[in-house]
């Protein structure tokens, strides 16, 4: 699943570097990396609960934060390192 979901946020990364260029941070959802996953992955049954966990263990592996500005109760942004 981690897999999965790197491969979702790099394909986002790559996206968003297209548009407006080099040098930002990727910051997404849990919400929208839900619908990102569901799109990438449509066979597979994608909840924020699950997203939750697996960003959660990523960020103690050091690769996805939790952004402290953007976050709200309710809603957490990530942010890929």
């Amino acid at each position: 699943m981690k897999a999965k979901v790197m491969q979702v946020l790099y394909a986002r990364k790559e996206q968003q570097d297209k548009v407006l260029g080099a040098g930002y941070p990727l910051r997404l959802a849990t919400w929208n990396l839900r619908l990102s996953m569901e799109r990438t992955f449509p066979g597979e049954n994608w909840n924020c609960a699950t997203l939750r966990k697996v960003l959660a263990e990523l960020a103690i592996e050091g690769k996805v934060e939790k952004c402290k500005h953007e976050s709200r109760i309710g809603q957490t942004v990530w942010r890929l390192l």
